[in-house]
């Protein structure tokens, strides 16, 4: 047989930090709906943990099982999994700070760290390893900004007292309280 190898042609990297950034602009955009946050945390970190387990299973070999593959990918595993088990516990309690460490993590662990999917033509992987990264930074960039701005929400300085004094009762004569003490004067001087 013969044949020819030929190099992949790389991605336009640009397009999809662009769209990593601005998927991450949608997701911070939503940080006062708790129900959308934790519908993104849940399929951002289901999307990572089944990237992570499906490359890891491309990967192992008969001398390195599966198992040695999950273990070498650890940290991202357990990154898509902690950001979907947040995501669950958003839709029930506010925790919303949580979920913003979370997202750091994220788009650390997973998306700048495998970005380099971004650069190269062939995947080492599933063929959706690239939508998986920018699915995991925009998420993860994404729920940080909304974990920011949701929940660590601190009371204003507090309000000053009121410097105004209240207005003072005073005595004001009506028509007939006149009349009655000039009376009264009146029978006491005769």
């Amino acid at each position: 047989m013969r044949g020819t190898v030929a190099a992949a042609p790389a991605p336009q990297t640009g397009w999809w930090w662009a769209g990593g950034v601005l998927g991450a602009v949608v997701v911070g955009l939503l940080w006062r709906w708790r129900g959308a946050l934790a519908v993104v945390a849940v399929a951002a970190g289901g999307v990572v943990a089944v990237w992570v387990v499906q490359s890891a299973g491309l990967a192992a070999s008969p001398a390195e099982g599966v198992g040695v593959q999950v273990l070498a990918r650890l940290w991202p595993l357990l990154t898509g999994v902690g950001v979907a088990a947040a995501g669950v516990v958003v839709a029930f309690r506010k925790v919303d700070v949580l979920l913003g460490i979370l997202g750091a993590c994220l788009a650390v662990m997973v998306g700048v760290g495998d970005s380099a999917v971004f650069r190269y033509g062939t995947l080492a992987g599933p063929e959706w390893g690239r939508w998986a990264v920018a699915v995991a930074l925009a998420a993860g960039i994404g729920l940080t900004v909304a974990g920011e701005c949701g929940g660590t929400r601190r009371p204003g300085p507090p309000k000053a007292p009121r410097t105004t004094k209240p207005p003072r009762a005073t005595w004001q004569p009506t028509p007939n309280s006149t009349a009655e003490s000039a009376e009264s004067d009146v029978a006491t001087n005769a």
